[in-house]
């Protein structure tokens, strides 16, 4: 049913209808003819592109952390990690576009199985080993730790938790994953350089005395020949002279301070004096207390 409520005299209230069958349910809500979109309500993809485009700019803290919070609400990243890509948070070495994250974060489909997670791990090695500049190379290792904790894969999990480079190049490489190539040579070399034999001023002298007609063994490098010393030249020393050192002259000590007589403070001790003459100012502390008098009126002891 309907009430006209009509009140005489209230120009802007008459002929105002409302709804009582509507609000009986919820007596606080009132009906509006115009229907005010909720505050979450998903945005479009354009929206999304510009809201994390200004958080990725100069926006406030306040608005970037609402569009990590909005892009996390509409896609199936891990929250914590859509979050920081919507905000623009984190320590990335390379800036995407914001429409670039938006895609990523739409296509994203969480792994259902062992092998779904295998093949993200090989598409994030190839992109991290080649350097390329793709939000799975910025994003990927974060993503697979997080999914890791769902579908439990031993192999992975024993590589994403290692931190020592080396070892975890050794991972890779065993789990047949992609190794940038320019640590794997580095390592391949370092495997392959032949052992440095010691130097003769290492080796015991009975050992040099032994050895002084051998032969040298193959793989072995020869120490590079002492270098004979320069001759000197006259007038020149051969090495720096060792610096003097003299110990900075005493400071004299400091002259007794000067001490003056009046006929009813007594005897007082000169802390400050502006002036000279008769007509000087002198800051003089008594027993009584500090005073600053002409020094007309005060005597100087002895």
């Amino acid at each position: 049913m309907c009430v006209q409520q009509r009140e005489e005299g209230a120009e802007g209230c008459k002929g105002a209808t409302i709804d009582v069958a509507r609000h009986e349910g919820n007596p606080g809500a009132m009906s509006t003819h115009d229907e005010i979109a909720p505050p979450d309500a998903p945005l479009s993809r354009d929206e999304l592109v510009a809201l994390v485009a200004r958080a990725h700019g100069d926006s406030a803290y306040g608005e970037s952390a609402r569009a990590g919070r909005t892009l996390a609400a509409q896609c199936k990243l891990p929250k914590l990690v859509a979050e920081n890509l919507g905000a623009g948070f984190g320590q990335w070495t390379f800036f995407p576009e914001a429409a670039e994250i938006v895609d990523f974060a739409f296509a994203y489909v969480p792994p259902a199985s062992e092998e779904d997670v295998w093949a993200m791990a090989r598409a994030w090695a190839d992109d991290d080993a080649a350097s390329r500049p793709t939000l799975m190379t910025l994003v990927g290792r974060e993503i697979l730790q997080h999914e890791l904790r769902r579908i439990e894969v031993p192999q992975l999990r024993e590589l994403f938790d290692e931190i020592r480079p080396a070892r975890i190049r050794e991972l890779r490489t065993a789990l047949g994953l992609a190794v940038a190539v320019g640590a794997a040579a580095k390592a391949e070399r370092k495997r392959a350089a032949p052992a440095i034999a010691p130097s003769p001023a290492a080796a015991s002298p009975d050992a040099v005395a032994a050895g002084a007609d051998a032969p040298p063994s193959p793989g072995a490098v020869a120490a590079p020949a002492k270098r004979a010393p320069a001759a000197a030249t006259p007038g020149v020393p051969a090495r720096m002279p060792k610096p003097e050192f003299k110990r900075p002259p005493k400071a004299p000590p400091p002259a007794a301070a000067k001490r003056f007589a009046h006929p009813k403070f007594g005897e007082g001790v000169l802390e400050a004096q502006d002036g000279v003459g008769p007509d000087a100012k002198l800051t003089l502390k008594f027993e009584s207390g500090t005073k600053t008098l002409l020094a007309r009126y005060v005597s100087e002891v002895p």
